[in-house]
């Protein structure tokens, strides 16, 4: 999680224009969201992670290690979609799998596989899209955009505090967690219990700590200065705009050839 934000700043495409690259991740992702084709999204993962690979040159390893979080998420949410119950004296089910249990069944049907597979593939594409925005754009770029869309400056500002704490927070997790296994705080449940609530209260302590070090130090400048004013010095390319297109027009076709 810690190497996000290193990787958006060391990343073969960090002096795009952010303009570009939000517009180019927010094509893929609305395109592969509403249309809900399996297609587009294999599309969409298979052109944001060829980016991120070998554009954006991030490590193999270390994106699969980002695709497999969501993906733990998204396999207990295809467990509720894809079995289903209902009683056993109900007709007219397409019933492929089904056990029966009282006076009930628990039955896979071929909708919901066929549900399954869109929300599977839609859900890691998006996922995809994000990793590809965040992975190559730094904060600082991604505050510019927010600030041109006329976003009010006090959610920016929110946005950008956020991001940063939970960045400082996992690193002092880190080291807070370092410092307890060095003293044998996880060799077994009971001292594991007792090492997590105390890693617990040390987090919120130097949050809380971190928290109003930032306050001081926002009232030392008179409290009134922007935290994030960002001047951007990159420039536009017309092929970048061109490249936008032709996939915004390959989204569409990919899509009506195969919506039948």
């Amino acid at each position: 999680m810690m190497k996000i934000d290193d990787y958006a700043y060391i990343s073969g495409l960090k002096d795009v224009h952010p303009v570009e690259k939000v517009s180019f991740a927010l094509i893929f992702l609305f395109f592969t969201i509403l249309s809900k084709n399996i297609s587009v999204a294999c599309f969409t993962f298979t052109v944001m992670s060829i980016l991120v690979l070998f554009k954006a040159k991030i490590p193999f390893i270390a994106y699969m290690k980002l695709l497999f979080v969501p993906f733990i998420f998204l396999m207990t949410s295809l467990v509720a979609i894809l079995f289903s119950i209902a009683p056993i004296y109900q007709e007219g089910l397409e019933v492929l799998w089904m056990v029966k249990i009282g006076s009930w069944q628990i039955y896979i049907s071929s909708n919901s596989i066929q549900q399954s597979y869109e929300l599977a593939a839609t859900i890691v594409a998006s996922v995809s899209c994000l990793y590809f925005l965040v992975l190559s754009t730094p904060l600082n770029q991604l505050m510019w955009i927010l600030k041109k869309v006329k976003l009010p400056t006090v959610f920016v500002e929110l946005i950008g505090i956020t991001y940063r704490f939970i960045f400082v927070l996992l690193e002092k997790m880190n080291e807070i967690y370092i410092a307890q296994s060095s003293r044998l705080g996880y060799q077994n449940y009971r001292s594991w219990f007792s090492s997590v609530a105390q890693l617990i209260v040390s987090l919120f302590i130097k949050s809380m700590h971190a928290a109003k070090e930032l306050q001081i130090a926002i009232d030392s400048r008179g409290g009134d200065e922007h935290l994030y004013d960002v001047d951007l010095s990159l420039g536009y390319n017309r092929g970048h705009f061109v490249i936008i297109i032709i996939s915004f027009v390959t989204l569409f076709m990919i899509y009506v050839m195969t919506k039948s």
